[in-house]
């Protein structure tokens, strides 16, 4: 992943769930990334795992469209989009997503 952006941004927010140690590397893909990270993890977390990494991809795909408006990307708005999000897509019913939360320990506040 050659983008710092993008790492900054997965290094961020896999620290909320404690999976620092699943932070992308400069030379991994996102698709070879994302499917070693997802074998690291118990396969009951994998599916909460696979919305976690489309809801980033969503939001670095959001914020990277900043660039084209002539603008900065945001780390922190980055994050802070990346928690409301998660939070209303477990409010609205992602169960993987729900049960990926519960058994690393967050706690939305």
């Amino acid at each position: 992943m050659s983008c710092v952006f993008a790492r900054q941004f997965w290094c961020a927010i896999l620290q909320q769930l404690d999976l620092a140690r699943l932070t992308p590397t400069r030379r991994s893909s996102f698709a070879v990334w994302w499917k070693k990270a997802e074998r690291k993890l118990q396969k009951h977390l994998r599916r909460g795992f696979n919305s976690f990494c489309i809801l980033g991809a969503w939001i670095i795909w959001k914020h990277i469209a900043c660039v084209f408006d002539g603008l900065t990307p945001n780390l922190q708005q980055a994050v802070q989009a990346f928690k409301y999000e998660a939070h209303a897509w477990q409010f609205a019913g992602a169960k993987g997503l729900s049960i990926l939360y519960l058994e690393l320990g967050v706690v939305h506040g």
